[in-house]
């Protein structure tokens, strides 16, 4: 019972991802179309900082208060804590913004290598505190298992930033009104997130009374997020560095195809944290290897069948979706795709590190990785190009995640079925190889290729045991009840 409440959870918020994967698909043409792969480049090396800075703003504290507040029941301790959270984030990242604004030529003509995209960086330094600021209040929302509040602030702010974006772009605004896009529809997210909290739990003026405990178990934290970024990121830094703009734009868009397979993970480790922090604090390490066994197992049973998929669709993907220059990043794409899969494998496993409170693992594990990341990169771009660069983040994620694997086991270690492997193996191979018969070059097609590929693989699994009839059962029933909550 238990864990079907937790998978309803993470049913919800995994059908609020696909939509958001399908916002994502309409913005990618929308942008690459409209403005070609330099000025796509150009927004992508703004997010890509963006993303760098914001953690130091957070301090590791969206982690913090879901360690802290998820067991919490004494509402006047929620208040503070969130409230006094809420104010330090906004000091830290007003602060930083402040300086990315001063540095903005600085950052144009040493890592943008375009002194002309010195204003965009400018205004594109306020998305540093406003991102900070609606992690930390739409995580209110995940903490407390306000599910579909969040799914549907999630939903607000992919669509609204794509609505937006299409208006700003059809009015001649070019890449800024993206940017404009992006600031408006977060400062009314954060706005309708306090909104609803302080009718919730009312509002209290921040003492920062318990911020010092916070950051002693944040602070550590906030290197990892950092060196992840290296992992994750640092290759379009280094793909302009070598190759320009343009790179970074053809490189960028064939990530954001293979990473979709993120989508997969955000819906189980948004859930299964708080759910796993309750259970360890109340001593019930059983059940704590249940969730960790079954959240790996669902994972993969849909995460390898769309590593193979996307892989047979790379091409006509960007081909449907973008133009022509993009074309010859497809062949990034299959090795971002498998880089998700263990970076998803990653996520779940090292929740064990933050449960024993052994964080300092994770400081080692990223910083190899993302040693690894650099030389390979290194060495890799300039002589193979961005091909160079999906290798080098494929080998740091391998590594990554066979050391956390390794690590982690020594605290808990929960069962990992090798047979259902075997098996997802097998009925993906044969879904990919019907998918590429078809050979999709329309929207349509694409649509069709998908859904049959879907039904092939589910029908190959149920026919080789893979998916036994209860849990058969289970998904159809969970399935309806996920959907009718959105009706």
């Amino acid at each position: 019972m238990q864990y079907s409440k937790f998978a309803k959870d993470v049913g919800i918020v995994g059908i609020t991802q696909a939509l958001i994967s399908l916002g994502s698909f309409f913005l990618l043409p929308i942008i690459t179309k409209t403005l070609g792969s330099h000025s796509y480049g150009v927004w992508v090396q703004i997010n890509i900082t963006i993303y760098l800075l914001t953690p130091l703003a957070l301090m590791g504290l969206s982690m913090g208060i879901i360690r802290f507040l998820s067991s919490e029941k004494d509402r006047d301790k929620i208040r503070e804590s969130f409230f006094s959270v809420i104010a330090f984030v906004i000091l830290t990242g007003l602060f930083i913004s402040s300086l990315v604004f001063l540095l903005s030529d600085l950052l144009a003509m040493y890592i943008f290598k375009d002194i002309t995209t010195s204003y965009l960086i400018k205004i594109g330094a306020f998305l540093i505190p406003l991102s900070a600021v609606t992690q930390i209040s739409t995580f209110y929302f995940r903490i407390f298992r306000y599910i579909k509040t969040f799914a549907l602030l999630t939903l607000f702010q992919t669509f609204g930033q794509l609505f937006l974006t299409l208006i700003f772009l059809l009015m001649g605004f070019e890449l800024l009104g993206v940017i404009f896009a992006v600031l408006i529809v977060q400062s009314l997210l954060f706005l309708i997130s306090i909104f609803k909290i302080v009718s919730q739990i009312g509002f209290k003026a921040p003492r920062f009374k318990y911020i010092r405990d916070y950051l002693k178990y944040s602070v550590p934290l906030t290197p990892n997020s950092l060196i992840r970024w290296v992992t994750d990121s640092s290759d379009r830094y280094m793909v302009s560095y070598f190759l320009g703009l343009s790179q970074v734009g053809i490189y960028s868009a064939s990530y954001a195809i293979g990473n979709l397979i993120h989508l997969f993970i955000t819906p189980i480790q948004l859930i299964l944290f708080p759910e796993l922090s309750r259970l360890f604090d109340e001593g019930k390490i059983d059940e704590i290897k249940t969730y960790l066994s079954y959240s790996l197992k669902y994972f993969l049973l849909i995460t390898i069948p769309a590593v193979f998929g996307l892989s047979a669709l790379s091409k006509p993907i960007l081909e449907i979706l973008t133009t022509q220059e993009f074309i010859y990043g497809s062949i990034v794409i299959p090795f971002i795709a498998v880089s998700g899969l263990l970076a998803g494998i990653f996520q779940i496993v090292i929740n064990i590190t933050h449960l024993v409170k052994k964080t300092k693992f994770n400081l080692y594990i990223h910083s190899f990785a993302a040693l690894l990341n650099i030389i390979f990169n290194f060495f890799l771009i300039p002589s193979i190009g961005i091909i160079g660069a999906a290798i080098a983040t494929l080998i740091s994620y391998f590594f990554m995640t066979a050391i956390c694997l390794y690590i982690s086991f020594k605290y808990i270690e929960f069962n990992i079925d090798s047979i259902f492997i075997l098996k997802c193996l097998i009925s993906s191979s044969i879904m990919s190889g019907i998918v590429l018969l078809i050979g999709p070059s329309s929207i349509m097609e694409l649509l069709i290729s998908i859904i049959l590929g879907i039904f092939v693989y589910f029908s190959v699994m149920v026919l080789i045991g893979g998916i036994n009839n209860y849990e058969l059962n289970f998904i159809k029933k969970l399935s309806r009840n996920t959907i009718a909550m959105f009706v």
